[in-house]
Formats: C-alpha cells, sequence, structure tokens
C-alpha cells in the first residue's frame, strides 16, 4: 500500500481522478452534441415557406379552403410574386374570407357589416376566372342560400 502511494504521489494523478476527469468530458461532449442538434433545430422551427401554385390548386380542388386563406395570406406575407392562376387562387380565398364573415354577421344581425362583407365577395366573384365554381361551393359550404342571399 505504501509503494502504491508512492506512485500516486509522483505522478499526482489518482485512479479515482482520472475516473472522474474522464466522465466530466464525455458528459460535456454530450452536452455540446445536444446544444448544436437544438440550435439546429431551433432555426429550422420558425421559418416558413411559400406554398407554391400546385398546393393552392390542390387546396381548391378538394375544398378545403380554410388553407387556402392561411397559405395565401402566408405568400403574401413573405413577398412570393403572383405569377399563373395564383391571382384567381388568391380572389377564391378572399372570396371564402368574404363569405364566411357574410354568413356570421348575417346570422349575428350586423346588417351593415354584412352588407359591407356582400360588396366585397361581389368585388371579388369578379376575379374568380377560370374558379368560379368556388361560388357555389363556397356558399354550399357555409350554408349560404343563394337566393337570401344579400
Amino acid at each position: 500500500m505504501n509503494g502504491n502511494q508512492n506512485a500516486e504521489e509522483k505522478t499526482g494523478v489518482s485512479g479515482k481522478n482520472l475516473l472522474l476527469n474522464g466522465i466530466v468530458i464525455l458528459l460535456c461532449v454530450i452536452l455540446f452534441s445536444q446544444v448544436v442538434t437544438f440550435i439546429r433545430e431551433a432555426s429550422g422551427y420558425m421559418k416558413a415557406y411559400e406554398t407554391e401554385e400546385e398546393t393552392l390548386i390542390q387546396s381548391v380542388s378538394i375544398g378545403n379552403y380554410e388553407r387556402l386563406v392561411e397559405n395565401v395570406y402566408r405568400n403574401e406575407a413573405l413577398g412570393v410574386p403572383v405569377t399563373g392562376d395564383m391571382p384567381e387562387l388568391y380572389a377564391a380565398a378572399y372570396y371564402y374570407e368574404a363569405a364566411m364573415l357574410y354568413n356570421a354577421h348575417k346570422k349575428a344581425g350586423n346588417a351593415k357589416q354584412a352588407e359591407e362583407k356582400y360588396a366585397q365577395m361581389q368585388a371579388y366573384e369578379g376575379q374568380l376566372g377560370d374558379y368560379a365554381f368556388v361560388k357555389e361551393e363556397i356558399q354550399a359550404f357555409l350554408g349560404i342560400d343563394p337566393e337570401n342571399i344579400k
């Protein structure tokens, strides 16, 4: 035992300290890798991606107008250039939003606001182009009777 103590005194390092230092180094490596992974995932978390025209068309074709409105506003916020059929698709999104609000105001008895939304619906209706069929789909979806509109 005395010989063991002399060897430790000469080197200045005990086996116990060496083991603890190894554990600390291993934990530091694990912590560093976790921090790098967290930063990489956090940087991609808040990225907003533009929605392409095909996705907008798909939203219209399956009648997912809520998603269409969301994607249109995201594209506008990102400054995505409006090309191809996108102006008509945007008009469909705005028409849906105006129709939804018209319906809500009409049911709530807010005649003035309902008239304003109806005027917006008419303005967007003229911009629908090839997507004019969405007018009837949206009205049916929202339960708006075309004969009692206004």
